[in-house]
Order: structure tokens, then C-alpha cells, then sequence
């Protein structure tokens, strides 16, 4: 026993020691790195805060490292740290300065820590004494996110006192080649683009259906089922690339694959486009807009894309919310906002709220292991692209317009309520168990999200209106 509280003792010691050379900084000072003419004050505060308080997880490499950086254990600890915190914010010399902007993400996920005050972590603490941020540097940090986040174009139709939130209203309209999208609308519909002119793209992204099929996987060319859950085609040009696992880096592209792909559409775009060559009116059509190319695989994905940028759903409670009609949401709805800006926002952030990042599916808690069943190969994620094993199980982060309608739910379509959906989410993205009431107030908000094509709510939308 004596033993053991000796080794105690002088842990202690230790610990206490090297906490006292971060706090008198015999490792030097950092190189400050000043903000460039012009900077606005808000922002020259927070850089010299980042620079202060993070520059030695989220910058590898720019800061003085602590006398006991090289010692066994403590290395690979900070360097296991570094190496983590750098994936998820990586701090840059043109960022501090501001020759370079914070992005979305970034300005995202910093939020997100200072309002969960989760940065800096307590393992950090106990050796950094003067490591915490102060309410002044928070509300400092704050009140910049929101400057940046209002001179964002997205952010242009809200009201001054909203510019700042994390999400922004969609665009009541967008401008587009009016006579593409019409065309992409009727290739959208056509079913002579499946290899047995049984489907159309529509099949398994319905307009009608919240721009999917409501289906736990889709059903493609024969009844084949396929292994993944389809998202919504709705304001899909809000997000970084196409497709569960981002294979496809545009609508274009990702309008190419179904239609090739033996499970879905099964059919080859040489045959496609002969077919639909026979049919006079799409011959004059692509004459009229494509005079140069006529009629081709890269014509037909070009103008179901366009079609596709046309797919925006405005005009939801919540977008009038943010463009100044501060009744419109009952308490429980600005309460469960309240709750999703804290638990959810650093992924689902944006006019679309989410599609912007990639994020592991069970960031704290084991996802597959709590559904249950055996992995399959699009359980994977991003990894069956890059190859990379750091990208195993990330998935580009569904966007939560109309997500009332989008069910069911994740990649995998394995939860088929939204309130169950919020729940699970809770627990293996952040490790946290919601209340009912909680989990009520954030699908009171959720639904508030619901929005409108061609001027009518999506709830109300029925196949005769698409006609």
C-alpha cells in the first residue's frame, strides 16, 4: 500500500510540475500571427484566442510543444490527440491571419464545442490550468460566427436578427433555364431510360413522397431489392457531392449511375439514347438546347440535373420564421430549435440542413452494434471510395428538409419514426439519452421544415399536381 501511494505521490508530482511549466511557459511562447489590415475587430479578438487556447491540438506543427512533449507515453498521447483534433478542425496560418475564410463546417463545429463546452477537453485542462475559455472569449467567438455566417449569400433572406443562425432560408425561387428543366422534368418521368421501360427516376424519388420511395432499400429493374436506403432528390443541390458514400461529385454524374446499374435501372446509355432518338419530340427538344452536342448521355444527365437544381422546397414555417413572422412557431418548436442547435448543428447546418460533411455513423457509441444484424458491404460508407480506413462508416450527412417525409431512416432505412430516429442519434453521435419531452420538442421542430413545390406544401402534394 505504501507502495502504491508513494507512485501516487510522485505521479502527482509529476503532473503538477509539468501543469506549472505550461502555466510560467518554459516551452516559449508561440509566434502570434497577426491578422491581416482590414480585419474587423471581432474577428482579430478570435484569432487571438484560437491562438491562444487551440493552436496546440488544431495546428500541428505552429505551436512551442511543452518540455515533456518527447517523453514516452505523453508523446503518443498528444500525438493520438493532435492527429484527432486536426481531422475534425484544422487551424491554418491563412485562417488566423483571415487571407482565408472559415468555412460553414468550420464555423459549425466550433458552435457546436462552445455552446456543449466540450473544448477544451479535461484532459487538456489538467495540464493547461489557464486552458478554458472564458464567458467573454465565448461570447466573443459567438457573436464572429454569426457576423460570418451573415454575410453568407444563404443567409441574405433572413431577417438581420436570424442572419447568424446556423441554418438559413431557401431561396423562394432559383434561376434556371426554364426549357431544361421542363425537358430534364420529362426525362425525370421517362421510363424509357430503364433497361425494360418499366422505370423512371421518379420510381424511387417520388415528388409526391418527399422525393423518395418510402422504402427501407429501393426496388429496381425486376423487383431486384437493392442495399441502400434512397435519399431525397429535394434541394439535393445544396449538398457537396451525391450519394450515401459521395461517389458521384454532382447531380450530373449522379444521374448517370442509376440508369447503368444492373440492380436499378439496368440499363446500357448507348440503347437509352437510340431509344430515345425515336421519339421526334426529344430530338427537336435537344436540337433547340444542346444544338451542338443533340442528343447524348452527357445532354440527357445535363438536363435531368437541371431539372434537379430546380427541386427546392421553400416556404416552409420555419423558412417564414427566419424571414421575420416570429409567431408562426408555437413554444415547444422554438424550444426543440433551441435543443437542435445545441445536439445537432454541427452536422446539420446549412439551407438544407446537412449534406455539407461527412460524419462517422457512432461517433461515441457503436451504431451497427446497437442495431444489430450482420455489416454489409454499403454499411462501409465512404470507405468503398476512398479505400481509406479512416473513412470507414462516414456517410455524407442527410439533409432534414421535409425529413417528416423521408422516412424511413440512415442509410440502412432501419428506423422507421422520426422520434426513434432523433433518439438513436442522441445516443451514438453524442452519448447522450434525450427525454420524451426532449425528443418531442425537436421533431415538433423537425416538422416545421416541411416545405413547398410548386406552391403547395409537400404534405398536401399528390401525383396529379406533378402532371
Amino acid at each position: 500500500m505504501k507502495k502504491i501511494a508513494w507512485f501516487l505521490l510522485l505521479l502527482s508530482a509529476v503532473m503538477i510540475f509539468f501543469a506549472l511549466s505550461n502555466l510560467i511557459g518554459l516551452q516559449g511562447e508561440n509566434e502570434s500571427i497577426a491578422p491581416v489590415k482590414g480585419s474587423g475587430e471581432t474577428f482579430v479578438k478570435v484569432s487571438s484566442i484560437l491562438q491562444q487556447k487551440c493552436v496546440y491540438c488544431h495546428s500541428p506543427g505552429m505551436a512551442r510543444m511543452p518540455i515533456y512533449a518527447q517523453l514516452p507515453i505523453a508523446k503518443q498521447l498528444m500525438q493520438h490527440d493532435i492527429e484527432q483534433a486536426s481531422q475534425r478542425l484544422h487551424l491554418t496560418e491563412k485562417l488566423y491571419s483571415g487571407k482565408e475564410a472559415f468555412t460553414p463546417l468550420m464555423l459549425a463545429r466550433i458552435e457546436s464545442v462552445i455552446r456543449n463546452d466540450s473544448m477544451p477537453p479535461t484532459l487538456y485542462l489538467l495540464m493547461h490550468w489557464t486552458g478554458s475559455l472564458t464567458d467573454v472569449e465565448k461570447q466573443s467567438i459567438l457573436a464572429w460566427i454569426a457576423e460570418e455566417r451573415a454575410n453568407l449569400p444563404w443567409a441574405q433572406g433572413a431577417v438581420a436578427w436570424l442572419k447568424g443562425e446556423p441554418v438559413q432560408p431557401l431561396p423562394l425561387s432559383v434561376e434556371l433555364d426554364e426549357a431544361k428543366v421542363a425537358l430534364g422534368d420529362k426525362l425525370f418521368h421517362e421510363r424509357l431510360l430503364s433497361g425494360d421501360n418499366t422505370l423512371n427516376c421518379a420510381f424511387c424519388h417520388d415528388l409526391a413522397r418527399g422525393g423518395t420511395d418510402q422504402s427501407k432499400v429501393a426496388t429496381g429493374i425486376r423487383g431486384q431489392l437493392g442495399p441502400i436506403n434512397s435519399p431525397t432528390v429535394y434541394n439535393a443541390m445544396y449538398n457537396i457531392s451525391q450519394f450515401w458514400d459521395g461517389r458521384a461529385k454532382d447531380l450530373q454524374e449522379q444521374a448517370a449511375g442509376p440508369v447503368a446499374n444492373p440492380v436499378e435501372m439496368g440499363a446500357e446509355w448507348s440503347n437509352v439514347v437510340e431509344k430515345l432518338k425515336q421519339v421526334p419530340e426529344y430530338q427537336q427538344a435537344f436540337a433547340a438546347l444542346y444544338p451542338e452536342q443533340g442528343l447524348t448521355k452527357m445532354t440527357v444527365t445535363d438536363a435531368i440535373a437541371v431539372f434537379e437544381e430546380s427541386l427546392v422546397t421553400p416556404n416552409s414555417r420555419f423558412d417564414q420564421y427566419l424571414r421575420g413572422d416570429e409567431e408562426i412557431l408555437s413554444v415547444d418548436e422554438k424550444e426543440g430549435y433551441d435543443l437542435f442547435k445545441k445536439n445537432c448543428s454541427s452536422c446539420h447546418f446549412g439551407p438544407a440542413l446537412g449534406g455539407l460533411s461527412y460524419e462517422k455513423m457512432g461517433v461515441k457509441r457503436d451504431y451497427f452494434k446497437l442495431r444489430g444484424g450482420p455489416l454489409t458491404e454499403v454499411d462501409s460508407g465512404r470507405f468503398n471510395v476512398t479505400k481509406q480506413e479512416k473513412d470507414r462508416h462516414y456517410f455524407k450527412v442527410p439533409v432534414l428538409r421535409n425529413i417528416e417525409l423521408t422516412f424511413p431512416y440512415f442509410h440502412d432505412g432501419s428506423v422507421e419514426t422520426l422520434a426513434e430516429a432523433v433518439k438513436i442519434m442522441a445516443q451514438v453521435q453524442l452519448d447522450k439519452t434525450l427525454t420524451g419531452d426532449q425528443i418531442g420538442k425537436i421533431v415538433a421542430f423537425l416538422k416545421t421544415l416541411t416545405g413547398e413545390y410548386k406552391g403547395k406544401p409537400l404534405t398536401q402534394l399528390t401525383a396529379e399536381d406533378l402532371k
